[in-house]
């Protein structure tokens, strides 16, 4: 029998980013992360890129790319977070899909997805057409070719859904086996189905699904082939910890052939979210490389992925799917067809025990209600504007991946008709993005939880928000009253949060970016850092026109012109503004106005003239006359710009109290040595201040060493540890760390690039410098350079020394440099020591080396 097995891994985060910023803002849930995606990276994303295999020893035997491996796909909202974010994570997964077409005859291991993990059988056909339309052109511009398959959301589909993704050319499906209906075989269409709705179909083979007319006649080239995971396996990887112990999952998956008499080729599939193999399961990815590396081969198990087995092993059987309630299809999460996602089907994660999803149906009701009104405006401005209002949509994805101004325009030129006026422009730009948020409002995650006041839920929230204000904006029609009374009726676990209306103006309305409040922060931001002429904040461009200054006792003026434009949707405004503050921020007030470039030019002098002679309550309201203004504070700023702006605000008194602290550490550092000499305890009013200025001491030593590695310039920074270590202090080396790990990262890339003794030498002395000052590295990043250093470079240079019958003694004194790094980063250099010796021998054979 051959033994085949396929790993899936569904890799997925929802969309994060603020709708009006294109940023991620810190979430605190993520600690000590900035936000989840930063989190799961770190956990799950980078580590299958660069997966370690160990010895018995725990040394790094290998590193392997775990994604070449399996079979995968990416949200594509992920992977722009990625490219973005992670470019060598990034460049690890495309390489990986590259790798396994050459593995697997061809046959790529990534499939796409629909592009913002839309639950496909609750969605209308238009949304349906973009959703595939965007998730495939999302795949092709990464990918560079065409998919086979595409991950279906929760594995949801019904037969609408089916015959778009085959209209589509997709291939093949991967669905849970209980989605499964009935079986029989291909060859004989008139035969009796044999039902399998309880999960027993046999996963072991691929299926076909065969599009059928009204009267039940099949359609010819109406078609697509499915795959059913293995539950049992799938569930144990899941939930069950099943890759706490690599040998006790290969035995698992090896069991799971053989249950099918007379079936000479059979599959194990296997398929789970992809955060299993690290978020979920600390350590994961290590059990799947050692599964896919060491116990497959052992036990004769092919890996390979869906399509190459497709290929070899078309279907022989045909399979009809479950239809679900009303026909609205099936998930994998789900007990209830896709209720998870539309009522109070009783799935849910988390929460309390009295807590409902009631709110799930009138969620749902309140964002239909709200894409039929947007379909209906981007109809009525854009069948105007547009060739094709909906193509446009479809191609619109083109300019979510890029958009540089020469792409926006072959966009426009390409669909536009009629004349190319810039507000023509503009209303095309509105329409399209307020479409881009209306399908990124349907992510499947506001759903998913228990309460209506998560942040996932709150996310797609804040999407139908930034849509109903473009909406406003391009029809002046006011939209987000009938859409608060429709979220009013979802009613929140939470007392406090009361309803959605509740949870909208609590959660949603503080997220919202107008250009006024993009203004205030670039003003503010202005005060206390010198910032260049033209200044990105967030996704807005802005430009400083002018600014001109005057004081008045203790109160400062700041009065200016802005440009502003958003890179999103091209919309530029001049905004003039007045920003008044006293002290070193003790008081700060920016009041920002629409007037155009000529009345600010005409009412600047006059109103810095009123400033010099009023007080600030009476020039605020001389201004508003000047201005219709709206004015700001520092509680206005986001919160991460507003904790940068506050630390530039406090950099003197920290400087002052950096100050106090050297005094008094310098005059009772005496008393501090006798206190630890008697093995007493030193009290924290004396600790702090020591803490302190030992941690800004060492720091300052680290930052020398960028120059030189000499002894001379950290034997200060050895002293300074071993103080702290007397006087039984924990300093903070966190910026020090980070300083030395930039230090060490760059000095490797550049071995990387070229191997030098040099360069080697600075590396061995920085690591131990490192050591003796006790500095917290992450050593996985390391360890990656190191592994490519020892793949692309010592490799062959070995093997040219092999070949050469070199006995050259500097560049064995080079390799010999490079294998104790790598073994100080806990590699197995065994086999390089061991190919190694034939030249050791030749070399100590010859005179000249004797010693």
């Amino acid at each position: 029998m051959q033994k085949f097995l396929t790993i899936h891994g569904h890799f997925y985060q929802p969309p994060r980013e603020n709708p009006w910023t294109e940023t991620i803002e810190k979430q605190d849930s993520a600690h000590p992360y900035h936000d989840w995606n930063e989190r799961i990276n770190v956990e799950c994303y980078t580590p299958n890129a660069f997966s370690r295999t160990k010895d018995a020893f725990g040394h790094i035997a290998n590193i392997v790319n775990n994604y070449a491996s399996i079979s995968f796909n990416f949200g594509p909202t992920l992977m722009s977070w990625l490219e973005a974010n992670v470019p060598v994570t990034y460049r690890r997964i495309l390489e990986a899909d590259h790798e396994s077409l050459q593995r697997f005859d061809g046959h790529g291991s990534a499939i796409a997805q629909v592009y913002n993990h839309m639950i496909m059988p609750l969605a209308n056909q238009r949304d349906k057409i973009t959703q595939v339309h965007w998730g495939l052109a999302d795949f092709r511009h990464r990918f560079q070719r065409e998919p086979e398959s595409m991950w279906m959301p929760e594995t949801a589909v019904n037969v609408e859904t089916l015959r778009v993704l085959i209209d589509f050319g997709i291939r093949y499906l991967i669905l849970s086996p209980h989605q499964a209906k009935a079986v029989r075989p291909l060859s004989e269409p008139t035969e009796e189905w044999l039902g399998v709705e309880h999960g027993e179909i046999d996963t072991s083979m691929a299926y076909r699904w065969i599009d059928r007319s009204a009267n039940g006649e099949r359609i010819a080239g109406r078609r697509i082939d499915i795959f059913f995971y293995h539950g049992g396996l799938s569930r144990g990887v899941g939930f069950e910890h099943l890759l706490h112990d690599a040998g006790t999952f290969a035995v698992r998956v090896d069991e799971a052939f053989g249950g099918h008499d007379g079936q000479p080729v059979q599959l194990v599939s296997i398929a789970t979210d992809g955060e299993s193999y690290g978020h979920h399961e600390r350590f994961g990815d290590m059990g799947l490389a050692y599964l896919l590396h060491i116990e497959a081969p052992r036990r004769s198990i092919e890996v390979t992925n869906y399509g190459a087995f497709l290929a070899k092993h078309p279907p022989t059987m045909e399979v009809e799917l479950k239809e679900g309630p009303n026909g609205e299809g099936t998930a994998w999460s789900c007990a209830h067809g896709v209720g998870r996602w539309s009522r109070n089907c009783g799935c849910s994660s988390g929460g309390g025990p009295d807590w409902n999803q009631e709110w799930r149906a009138p969620l749902r009701e309140a964002l239909d209600n709200l894409r039929d009104e947007l379909a209906r405006l981007t109809v009525q401005y854009g069948e105007k504007i547009f060739k094709e209002v909906w193509a446009a949509r479809n191609d619109y994805l083109e300019v979510i991946l890029d958009r540089s101004p020469e792409n926006i325009w072959r966009f426009l030129d390409k669909h536009m008709q009629g004349e190319m006026t810039r507000e023509r422009q503009l209303t095309a730009m509105h329409l399209m993005e307020m479409q881009r948020q209306a399908q990124l409002m349907y992510s499947s995650c506001g759903w998913f939880f228990s309460e209506l006041s998560g942040i996932e839920t709150v996310q797609i929230i804040q999407y139908a928000a930034r849509a109903i204000q473009i909406g406003e904006a391009i029809s002046r029609q006011p939209l987000e009253g009938n859409f608060l009374t429709d979220l009013k009726r979802a009613r929140s676990n939470i007392r406090q949060h009361k309803d959605g209306e509740e949870v909208y103006r609590k959660f949603v309305k503080p997220a919202a970016v107008s250009f006024a409040r993009i203004a205030n922060e670039y003003a503010i931001r202005a005060l206390f850092a010198s910032l260049p002429e033209k200044y990105r904040v967030y996704q807005y461009l802005v430009e400083r026109k002018e600014l001109t200054s005057a004081s008045r006792g203790g109160d400062h003026l700041a009065i200016g012109l802005l440009k502003i434009a958003s890179a999103i949707t091209t919309e530029e405004q001049l905004l003039p503004y007045a920003l008044v503050y006293r002290g070193r921020g003790e008081s700060i007030r920016t009041l920002v106005g629409t007037a155009a470039a000529e009345e600010y030019e005409k009412s600047k002098q006059p109103l810095v003239d009123y400033f010099g002679a009023h007080e600030t309550e009476e020039f605020f309201d001389h201004c508003r006359k000047a201005w219709t203004a709206e004015v700001f504070t520092l509680a206005d700023v986001f919160f991460e710009k507003r904790q940068a702006i506050i630390e530039l605000l406090l950099e003197d008194s920290l400087a002052q109290i950096t100050a106090s602290y050297a005094h008094i550490y310098a005059r009772h550092k005496g008393i501090l040595q006798i206190l630890r000499a008697l093995h007493l305890p030193i009290p924290e009013e004396f600790a702090v201040p020591a803490r302190h200025i030992l941690s800004q001491r060492l720091l300052r030593e680290v930052e020398r060493l960028r120059n030189t590695t000499k002894e001379s310039s950290y034997r200060q920074g050895i002293d300074i540890v071993q103080t702290a270590n007397y006087l039984g202090l924990k300093l903070n080396v966190q910026k020090a760390s980070r300083i030395f790990q930039e230090m060490l990262e760059s000095r490797l890339a550049a071995l990387r690039a070229h191997l030098d003794t040099t360069i080697c030498e600075e590396l061995l002395q920085l690591t131990h410098i490192g050591e003796r000052l006790k500095l917290e590295l992450n050593e996985v990043p390391i360890q990656n350079l190191l592994y490519f250093i020892l793949q692309e470079q010592i490799t062959p240079f070995i093997d040219n020394m092999l070949m050469t019958e070199t006995r050259d003694e500097a560049q064995y004194a080079l390799l010999d440099m490079v294998l104790r790094l790598a073994y100080r980063f806990n590699f197995n250099i065994k086999i390089y020591k061991d190919r190694m010796k034939p030249v050791e021998q030749a070399m100590s054979q010859d005179p000249k080396y004797w010693p």
